[in-house]
């Protein structure tokens, strides 16, 4: 697969250095930290896929004085003894410069610092060698090159990002976390491939219980990159391991109660995590929270927890302080980098005035998009920007039980609109992207990396056509581009915006809410309602999120008549995008086909039937005393199931063979028994 150029600034040139692999050296100090020279490497084995041959790593610049060479710097480490002012201006953290020097026939990988060293030769990796940033999930077909050709006047400069801090958070990874365990590989592709859209930082921070980080957090290390932790875990440990913490680390017998009041505990349990993190000197920004057992509110899990929420809010407070202080304790900092997230009960009880999150300048309050659906919530909307901390923002792109799972469903016009919103109140300074299994919401992350890194230049228009561009060619990029945009555009969206001055999609109907919608109706059917669905789940804060069906904003009375009038139609919409990329599929490249197949296709193809099959059971659920509709209907149900479920297992193949077989939170094959069952029912009655 060809990759077309696309970088801040290359000047225009007459003339190419013509690099012979096979006689270029790689300039990198002993002394470069582990993860650019893991980079390094990785560069080297990318010469090999495209030329055949792999360039030499050498020590120094004299090992490379008799050919070419490309010299990578990490300018924390040193310059070779180059003088400043030889060397090209870079920015703050971060900041890289790919330049070339014709007269010595040198080219530059120039890094303000280890991070920036390491995005230095991914860019050369992208511009010159061709290599994309999702190589390893688009079927990458490397095009040979005997030489590779740099502009003598090149000069790729890239200041410092917008957002300090820019992460991806794996959630619900009931197919990411099995396929990772299938191969070396598996395990650690995402951490390259966040280094080369220029992420910096990844949020799985748990720590082991024996005085010693967690994988995790050393793969983290490995690669350079930063840890974070998840809103339910506080300084790296969570309460799911209290009992093995007591009982496995500590030697007793038996684990003390958990109780707020049993404080000393409680205050032990912390600092071993962040003892146990600052002994391993691994980059980790401090995450402070108190939430129960599994994503709930502290109260459920502590027996001795207040009952009102004023009383609720004032242990949260003092606790959070707590963790800080243990935090400045054992860094030995008076103002260390933490972070906190106001999500669901934490949003509302600092919204209500009846939380106090600590505050000083490195304090970064994450603030999250709506629970269940995806925008900025009314926390956000009252911060005052002169609170003295740093902004934060987590954004879901799936949702547990509701959200978009199997299929994207936000889409990166979305993305822009809450991150735009959001830095509209003050500098983003952190953000966070769950992206659930990875795979299936790739293109609005490269989207999300490419917008936190610089705001002023980015527009998802734009990005959207060079995405096409880069990884389905010139000739049919601006049709791939609008079959992106129509696909997201085809979701029902279930009611009206609601979002101060508007929002467009603010609500939509994502894959999980048909599964559950398909459940909720099956468990009692042939007992018709015209409000089937819901209001309230486990541990709500707010009544009326889980599905947000309004009847009136869908031209009708009932819940059960909004549900047939939008789903017909999402799969009409649907079905169009389907028909217009399958005409398309052949006409391009042979090698960008199986791509273009897994990153839309599919997706457009699995919604379409996924909507017709909500459709089809509801529809046998509202005409059920005609029997004879009814089982035809269940019938046209779960022939549209089963279509959805094959189109996305026509995406399994080479490393992703497996993908769907670890399916449990969507449930595909859940779905299509409870269709199953109701027409049996149906035929028998």
């Amino acid at each position: 697969m060809a990759v077309l150029l696309s970088a801040v600034a290359i000047c225009s040139c007459q003339g190419d250095m013509a690099l012979d692999p096979g006689d270029l050296k790689i300039v990198l100090s002993p002394d470069a930290p582990a993860p650019v020279r893991l980079a390094a490497e990785t560069l080297v084995r990318d010469f090999v896929k495209v030329t055949g041959k792999a360039p030499v790593i050498v020590s120094s610049p004299e090992e490379a004085a008799d050919g070419s060479a490309l010299v990578i710097i990490d300018r924390e480490v040193g310059t070779y003894g180059i003088p400043e002012d030889k060397l090209r201006p870079l920015d703050d953290f971060e900041s890289h410069r790919v330049w070339a020097a014709p007269s010595s026939s040198r080219i530059y990988l120039d890094g303000k610092d280890m991070r920036g060293a390491i995005y230095a030769i991914y860019t050369f990796d992208e511009q010159f060698l061709g290599v994309p940033p999702l190589w390893f999930w688009c079927s990458w077909v490397p095009v040979h090159k005997d030489r590779i050709a740099v502009p003598k006047k090149c000069d790729l400069f890239f200041k410092s990002p917008q957002v300090r801090y820019r992460a991806w958070l794996p959630n619900d990874t009931d197919l990411y976390g099995p396929w990772t365990r299938q191969s070396e590989e598996n395990a650690e592709i995402v951490h390259e491939t966040m280094l080369r859209l220029k992420l910096n930082t990844y949020e799985n921070g748990g720590i082991s219980l024996d005085n010693d980080i967690s994988g995790g957090m050393k793969m983290n290390a490995k690669y350079g990159i930063i840890t974070t932790s998840h809103h339910m875990v506080m300084l790296n440990m969570s309460f799911g391991a209290w009992e093995r913490y007591w009982t496995q680390t500590r030697g007793m017998k038996k684990a003390p109660e958990l109780l707020l009041s049993n404080i000393d505990y409680l205050r032990e349990f912390w600092e071993y995590g962040v003892r146990t993190v600052v002994q391993s000197g691994v980059e980790n920004i401090w995450n402070i929270a108190l939430r129960g057992s599994g994503d709930q509110p502290m109260w459920i899990l502590f027996k001795d927890a207040p009952k009102t929420e004023e009383e609720r809010g004032q242990v949260i407070t003092r606790l959070l302080q707590e963790q800080v202080d243990i935090v400045k304790k054992y860094t030995g900092e008076d103002n260390p980098v933490v972070r906190m997230t106001f999500y669901d009960e934490m949003a509302d009880l600092v919204g209500s005035g009846k939380v106090t999150p600590p505050s000083h300048s490195n304090m970064i309050w994450t603030f999250c998009s709506g629970r269940r659906d995806h925008y900025p919530y009314d926390d956000i909307q009252n911060f005052n920007p002169a609170s003295p901390v740093h902004l934060g923002y987590y954004m879901n792109l799936q949702f547990t039980s509701t959200g978009s799972h199997l299929a994207p469903g936000e889409g990166p016009w979305k993305m822009e609109f809450n991150y735009r919103y959001v830095n509209g109140k003050s500098p983003l300074y952190l953000s966070v992207l769950n992206s659930g299994n990875f795979r299936e919401f790739l293109y609005t992350m490269s989207a999300n990396a490419k917008m936190l890194w610089d705001y002023d230049a980015y527009d998802t228009d734009e990005w959207n056509l060079g995405y096409a561009r880069q990884y389905f060619g010139e000739e049919h990029a601006e049709e791939v581009a609008q079959l992106y945009h129509d696909y997201f555009y085809s979701y029902w969206t279930q009611r009206k915006s609601d979002f101060p001055g508007g929002m467009d999609r603010q609500f939509i109907f994502q894959d999980h809410r048909h599964a559950r919608a398909i459940g909720y109706i099956a468990e009692d059917f042939f007992k018709y309602t015209d409000k089937p669905l819901p209001d309230f789940y486990m541990y709500e804060r707010v009544k009326g999120r889980v599905f947000r069906i309004v009847p009136e904003d869908n031209g009708v009375s009932t819940q059960v008549e909004a549900i047939l009038v939008g789903t017909k139609e999402a799969a009409e919409k649907f079905g169009d995008v389907s028909r217009r990329a399958q005409t398309l599929m052949p006409q391009l490249d042979e090698d960008r086909r199986q791509f273009f197949y897994d990153n839309l296709l599919c997706y457009s193809m699995y919604m379409e039937h996924l909507s017709g099959t909500l459709y089809h059971f509801t529809y046998a659920y509202r005409y059920q005393d005609d029997k004879q509709a009814c089982v035809e209907h269940l019938k046209v149900a779960l022939s549209e199931m089963e279509q959805a479920r094959d189109a996305l297992l026509a995406s399994q193949h080479g490393p992703f063979e497996t993908w769907y077989a670890p399916d449990r939170l969507f449930g595909m094959q859940t779905v299509i028994d409870q269709i199953s069952e109701t027409l049996r029912k149906a035929e028998s009655r």
